[in-house]
């Protein structure tokens, strides 16, 4: 059952499944806005759905991208409920792509977020009456708020050799393989290192263009030359140019199932 006690206490709650990024926003709220009455940080959209639903929270600050519930499913999910307070997004998108959410009747933060911009979004938010100001958005509106790609895919990575180090276009690359602290770049030129994880690389690679066929290796697809099956029934892929057999896991099989 809702705490009828609270309703007439500010809640503020801090939806963002990064533990550091949840804490520091949640530390700049309580020192920025002085009539909050209690903060509440949780990690994904389920934690946020089931405190809304006991709680009278007047303002969600809202992290879009996250496992499982995405920030807009969750805003979803909150007009479908009796949910009637604020709602702002926290995007790490660049201020282009953010442009959309000021034409709509929400506010938001960019990544990381910077204290005089939040200081400005609390004044605002303090200027509403929660009692007045409904949440009036639909699942078809919210969805629209959203970027057709969520994020500018990598373009150019900048990568050592030796002592040097080089600018090398995204398209030219043929493979990414993790070897011990560093990931290297493999091209028809040669071999680059840099320090971004394979987690990170895919995170920021178009999917279309590359695959992750095994834990530690991405290939670009237009480079393949040929997938083979080894006398052990293992896939293993060739790259045009490149003189190296890349493994397939069992996991990634099913990319090449068509093959």
């Amino acid at each position: 059952m809702p705490d009828t006690k609270s309703e007439n206490l500010v809640h503020v709650m801090v939806v963002d499944d990064e533990p550091l990024l949840r804490f520091h926003l949640q530390k700049l709220l309580q020192e920025l806005w002085e009539d909050i009455d209690q903060t509440i940080a949780v990690g994904s959209g389920v934690e946020a759905l089931n405190v809304a639903n006991e709680l009278n929270i007047h303002t969600i600050f809202m992290d879009i991208k996250m496992p499982g519930i995405s920030g807009i499913e969750t805003a979803k999910a909150l007009r479908e409920s009796s949910y009637s307070g604020n709602l702002v997004f926290v995007t790490a998108y660049d201020e282009h792509a953010v442009a959309a959410f000021e034409h709509e009747a929400l506010d938001y933060l960019l990544k990381p977020v910077d204290e005089k911009r939040l200081l400005e979004c609390i004044q605002r938010l303090k200027k509403r009456s929660q009692t007045t100001v409904k949440y009036e958005l639909d699942a078809k509106q919210l969805t629209k708020l959203l970027p057709q790609h969520t994020h500018q895919s990598l373009q150019w990575i900048n990568a050592s050799q030796g002592n040097g180090i080089h600018v090398i276009k995204v398209s030219d690359v043929s493979c990414f393989i993790a070897e011990d602290k560093y990931t290297t770049v493999v091209t028809e030129q040669g071999n680059f290192l840099i320090k971004k994880s394979i987690k990170q690389l895919l995170e920021e690679l178009d999917p279309n263009e590359f695959w992750r066929i095994h834990r530690s290796v991405i290939i670009q697809v237009s480079h393949i030359k040929q997938v083979v099956k080894d006398e052990n029934g293992y896939l293993n892929v060739l790259l045009k140019g490149i003189d190296r057999i890349l493994p397939v896991s069992r996991n990634n099989a099913h990319l090449f199932k068509q093959m």
